[in-house]
């Protein structure tokens, strides 16, 4: 199993992330834009603005959905290489996690 990340991966989920980041602010202004016409629209246009708020957060969700599952298949990567680097690297991980624990009952016993 190849666990190592490529750059093409990190730079998707980069692009996904300031895609996700862009459309938010877009979502922000066009409500405020549309909550101003809805103050001065009649029923109908109100219906029409209504509408078009609901297609927007309909795109929007979409977006944040597939960021979503982008970051849990990043998430799911990052453990499955901790895991593979716990089964090959017990000793330095054990060890790592005793010198953690020292540092923290040294700082926390000098309190």
């Amino acid at each position: 199993m190849n666990t190592q990340l490529n750059a093409a991966e990190h730079s998707a989920v980069a692009d996904m992330r300031g895609q996700v980041v862009q459309d938010l602010k877009g979502l922000v202004a066009d409500t405020e834009s549309l909550l101003k016409e809805v103050l001065a629209a009649s029923s109908d246009e109100f219906a029409a603005v209504r509408t078009r708020i609901d297609d927007r957060l309909g795109e929007v969700s979409v977006r944040l959905d597939k960021a979503r599952v982008a970051a849990g298949r990043r998430m799911g990567e990052a453990a499955d290489i901790t895991h593979e680097y716990v089964v090959h690297n017990p000793w330095k991980v054990l060890g790592a996690a005793a010198v953690a624990g020292l540092v923290i009952a040294t700082m926390w016993r000098s309190r």
